[in-house]
């Protein structure tokens, strides 16, 4: 229900040793999301504010203020966080429409046709990244009141930006040659390539569209970290910031987006190496966890009400057991070393 996160459901089923499991993977993977999120913005208006102030801004001072003007988002509230990502989600499709009219005359189908199945492995546990939004639901449930709303929510959540990826993925792979394709690492890489094979103007929207889809990311994930920091504050602070609630608040934002800010002005890439992994932290942490929450919930006789038995339960841990795989299988390149295995014996 409302004002419950994702440690005092894990704390209440799993004990206090789901609850440091699940902290530890939380806090994880969610600095280094956000470290990512607020290097990659940063780069992205930098740019474009020195040129209108005329002077080149340090990458330390750029990425401060990007930090700083996400905390102020933040700090502002559920309702106009989710008034101000509506209107950054416009402004991406306003220019995500612009790139389909303008690149739809040079996409060309024989690059769309190629494939290469062997590098499938790798792209689900990046799929996984892409679609874990489990940590906002606690905040949706406070926000919007229903398990029925935030179902809904979750549903169209997922279709519309899926429906953007797939033609994202189209332009990319349409317009680009393969050998630039594979040379990808980022966002900036991303809007540097097509804008040394379009016009400028196609540059300019994948800029725009770029970096609102890391604000809107952002801001959905910095509200649920934040809360999420709420929940983990010791229970003494709690009592003492309970009629303080400005006090509170500045203090969670303050731990959700110091430590993110403090490693992407020190190290930028540091934590860009460890989101490679993100995927298996995250299936550990939103596919196996709740499972075995419901799981010994229901033991306890405290979540008897959730349907479906226990064999969607243990569908579920299957198929993240399986993504794991495939992924720490890309990852560590194990086949060969199986293989010499094999043929000793």
């Amino acid at each position: 229900g409302p004002g419950v996160n994702l440690l005092s459901m894990a704390q209440n089923t799993l004990g206090v040793g789901g609850r440091t499991i699940s902290m530890a993977l939380y806090l994880f993977i969610y600095t280094a999301t956000l470290t990512a999120y607020l290097s990659e913005g940063s780069q992205m208006c930098m740019p474009l504010v020195s040129r209108l102030i005329g002077k080149e801004i340090p990458p330390w001072l750029g990425t401060s203020a990007f930090a700083a003007v996400s905390g102020l988002a933040l700090y502002s509230g559920p309702k106009k966080i989710d008034l101000l990502n509506r209107a950054c989600v416009y402004a991406a499709l306003y220019s995500f429409v612009q790139l389909i009219v303008r690149c739809s005359g040079s996409l060309q189908p024989q690059l769309l046709a190629r494939a290469n199945w062997e590098v499938t492995s790798t792209c689900i546990p990046i799929m996984v990244v892409a679609f874990t939004f489990h940590n906002i639901v606690p905040s949706l449930v406070g926000y919007l009141g229903s398990p029925r709303a935030v179902i809904k929510a979750i549903l169209i959540g997922s279709f519309i930006p899926f429906f953007l990826y797939i033609i994202w993925q189209a332009i990319i792979l349409g317009t680009l040659p393969e050998s630039l394709v594979y040379t990808l690492k980022s966002g900036t890489d991303v809007v540097r390539a097509i804008g040394s094979t379009s016009s400028d103007k196609v540059s300019m929207h994948v800029s725009i569209f770029s970096f609102f889809a890391i604000v809107t990311s952002l801001l959905g994930i910095g509200m649920g970290c934040n809360d999420f920091v709420k929940d983990a504050l010791p229970k003494s602070f709690k009592d003492f910031t309970k009629k303080r609630k400005r006090v509170a608040n500045l203090s969670s934002l303050a731990l959700t987006l110091t430590p993110p800010l403090a490693i992407s002005v020190v190290a930028p890439g540091a934590f860009y190496a460890a989101l490679e992994f993100s995927g298996t932290f995250r299936l550990i942490l939103f596919g196996i966890v709740p499972a075995m929450m419901v799981w010994s919930g229901r033991r306890k006789g405290e979540l008897a009400w959730v349907p479906g038995g226990d064999l969607p339960l243990l569908f579920v841990m299957a198929a993240a057991f399986t993504v794991i795989g495939m992924e720490m299988h890309a990852k560590t390149n194990i086949t060969p070393w199986l293989t010499k295995l094999i043929l000793r014996q």
